[in-house]
């Protein structure tokens, strides 16, 4: 039977109601909801071809890393370089960390370099010439208090402004900055282990970002096909999708599963969970069939 979020979160006696299907009018109705589309995409793992997309972004100079898109799950394969027309080979992460290469260098900043902004902990650096790459090491001492904040210590490269100017993360500190405005004094020396730029040959997921063994010499262009979780059903802007019009009777049972738990009646949820990875597990293979007579090229890396 076809549902939505309407007839779905409707009150009991209603069919298709949730609270009809358990009997029960004391429900959450739009959490029971929200948890069961939770439940589908994450213990469930479900993955269909109407949550195949793909990434494409661009890799600026310096650049090692940047953030996940929205609702990403799992890759799909390599990550694609179209500047270069070549694959980033997928890594773990420590792989990706090891295979970094640095440059240490270590001089002394000019007048106040630092620039805070007011509850920002990304902290702006002045240094003419720098040189420096996105993810590399910065370590300061000597720095004057300022604006509620003594800029001393070990601190990550969060981003690369233009060749005078980069950013730095200085979480580390605790309390962020209590004012904006340049300061740090006169005396501020500092070490850098700045991560070698070159043409990225791995790739890796941590901190909830795509991470590179290398900076990016130069722009380049990239794309990452991925899965994503998508929109959850709403009344106001979303009360139908690929949940509700292709697999309604997946939903009732990813539902029936969320009722159980917000009721705290384990033999039930777990009677629900096991029918829905069965279920999920017939859909992968159908989904699987959408590659019906494709050629495959099989990949060594």
């Amino acid at each position: 039977m076809a549902m939505s979020y309407t007839s779905l979160t409707a009150a009991k006696g209603t069919p298709g109601a949730i609270a009809t299907w358990v009997n029960y009018t004391k429900l959450d109705i739009g959490t029971v909801v929200d948890e069961a589309q939770a439940l589908l995409y994450g213990e469930g793992r479900l993955r269909t071809r109407e949550m195949k997309t793909s990434y494409d972004f661009t890799l600026a100079v310096n650049q090692a890393y940047l953030p996940l898109p929205t609702g990403f799950l799992d890759p799909i394969g390599d990550l694609q370089m179209a500047t270069f027309n070549t694959r980033v080979k997928h890594k773990d992460a420590a792989y990706v960390k090891n295979n970094r290469n640095y440059t240490e260098t270590l001089g002394t900043l000019g007048t106040d370099p630092f620039t805070t902004t007011t509850s920002s902990n990304t902290v702006s650096v002045n240094l003419p010439g720098h040189g420096f790459t996105q993810a590399s090491v910065f370590y300061t001492t000597g720095a004057a208090a300022f604006n509620g904040a003594t800029i001393t210590g070990t601190f990550p490269i969060n981003g690369i402004t233009d060749a005078n100017n980069f950013t730095i993360d200085i979480s580390i500190l605790g309390p962020t900055p209590s004012g904006s405005g340049s300061g740090g004094g006169a005396a501020v020396t500092y070490i850098c282990d700045a991560i070698v730029p070159g043409t990225p040959l791995f790739w890796a997921i941590w901190d909830e970002r795509v991470q590179f063994d290398q900076p990016a010499f130069q722009t380049t262009l990239c794309r990452l096909h991925y899965y994503q979780s998508l929109p959850l059903l709403a009344k106001t802007s979303n009360e139908t999708n690929f949940l509700t019009n292709r697999y309604p009777k997946l939903m009732r049972v990813a539902c029936l599963a969320a009722a159980a738990e917000f009721m705290k009646d384990d033999a039930e949820y777990q009677k629900y969970v096991t029918r829905l990875v069965q279920s999920i597990e017939a859909i992968s293979m159908e989904n699987d069939m959408h590659e019906r007579g494709m050629e495959l090229d099989p990949y060594i890396p």
